[in-house]
């Protein structure tokens, strides 16, 4: 038995955006919209607001959101009284956006809600109308269920998740995800890799995440360079398919340790969460390999085999081959080493730790051990350059860690009409 559930309506296509702001009619009066510091990029949606007659409070944000900002944004988002939240950015807008949706209408704090570090309560209250809007291709937070949070005092990231906080609307253009910096484009591309990858060999996978990952897995492979070095249309159109199939895929199955030990690190790093997830990747996906030659699981290899046919669309290629195309994808996208944010002066013991609380964890396809946690992020550091392993060293020796929990990273712009 499974369950399958997205996004209630999905607009997908060129000049999507442009031909369907008329859904924001569908959800009230009042607009909480939320974007990136790039806030030309909300300008339509402020026009199409404005010549409608409708109120509405524009949010940007900066970097990725943590529960301070969500707590001190729902404070003056309940005085406003927004019927909907409208969220057009990267992944992270989509998350605070997503966040607030869920938060603005419920008492008591964002703590109260989140897993790991919180009560984890369930929502008391349906979240506002959530209209999501990407402008790159990565996350898939579009057609997610859950919003990411850094909690800056307990140092890790984790996830505020409900079934309700799938967006009513998302709406995917292309066009949007123009133009988009190698940088941007590639960490993003590699981010909607991890989820079709973990998705596809987690423990408790489905027939239709398979396809859905399988297709995924199919358009990226054929598009990430074209998309991310070259700026081709027609790529950028398949990555931006391929992250939204991620963001089902990971709503529907399961994630596993590249996921795990990111949201541990997360808090501990000034990494954005997908080049963590990107670089831990291919260690992770050597180590279940590993683990499942020892335990016998076939069907553990066919996976990770098929998945190397689908990245290197050769019939022969051995499941090893998807780890060298890993590689070989994070270097010609030149996405930084982890070793430059500090992780070889982290606690691999205190973040294995973490990352064995984490719920992403729990889907890994075997079951991994503390010590083969640590061993990964050993590895990460051994061939990220010449840097001493810092497994034995207590957390609170890095000069390399970043706590932002102090920094909101939050503008506020508002324009009531």
């Amino acid at each position: 038995m499974f369950q399958f559930m997205t996004s209630t309506r999905i607009i997908f296509g060129e000049d999507a955006l442009q031909s369907s702001l008329s859904v924001i009619n569908q959800f009230g009066y009042s607009v909480l919209l939320v974007s990136g510091k790039n806030t030309q990029r909300a300008s339509p949606i402020i026009q199409y607001i404005k010549n409608q007659g409708m109120r509405y409070q524009h949010v940007a944000i900066s970097g990725e959101p943590n529960i301070t900002m969500v707590e001190e944004t729902a404070l003056s988002g309940r005085k406003f009284q927004p019927d909907m939240v409208v969220a057009i950015g990267g992944g992270s807008v989509l998350d605070m956006g997503k966040a607030l949706a869920a938060i603005i209408p419920n008492q008591g704090d964002v703590y109260d809600y989140v897993e790991v570090v919180g009560r984890n309560v369930p929502l008391k209250t349906k979240p506002l109308p959530f209209i999501a809007i990407p402008t790159t291709a990565s996350t898939g937070s579009e057609v997610t269920r859950n919003a990411v949070l850094r909690s800056g005092q307990d140092r890790v990231k984790v996830s505020l998740r409900s079934p309700d906080m799938l967006a009513d609307v998302a709406i995917v253009d292309p066009t949007l995800t123009y133009g988009t910096d190698r940088y941007t484009s590639g960490r993003g591309a590699m981010d909607a890799f991890t989820h079709l990858m973990e998705a596809y060999v987690c423990g408790d996978p489905n027939p239709i995440t398979d396809m859905i990952c399988e297709e995924g897995l199919r358009r990226l492979s054929r598009s990430v360079i074209d998309g991310c070095l070259n700026d081709d249309f027609s790529a950028r159109a398949d990555l931006s398919f391929a992250a939204m199939l991620g963001g089902m895929a990971i709503t529907n199955a399961k994630l596993g340790a590249a996921h795990g030990l990111a949201s541990a690190l997360g808090g501990k790093l000034a990494a954005p969460h997908s080049v963590i997830t990107a670089r831990l990747a291919p260690y992770v996906m050597q180590e279940n390999i590993r683990a499942a030659e020892k335990s016998g699981r076939a069907d553990v290899l066919a996976r990770y085999r098929k998945m190397a046919q689908l990245l290197t669309k050769r019939t022969n290629a051995c499941r090893d081959d998807s780890v060298l195309w890993v590689n070989m994808m994070l270097e010609k996208l030149e996405l930084p080493k982890l070793s430059e944010f500090g992780v070889c002066q982290t606690s691999f013991e205190r973040v294995a730790d973490d990352a064995l609380m984490s719920v992403a964890i729990k889907g890994n396809p075997l079951p991994l051990t503390k010590d083969r946690l640590m061993y990964i992020l050993e590895q990460v550091c051994h061939c990220d350059g010449d840097c001493e392993s810092a497994s034995s060293m207590d957390s609170t020796t890095s000069v390399s860690l970043v706590d932002q929990s102090n920094q909101s990273g939050l503008t506020a712009y508002q324009d009531i009409n």
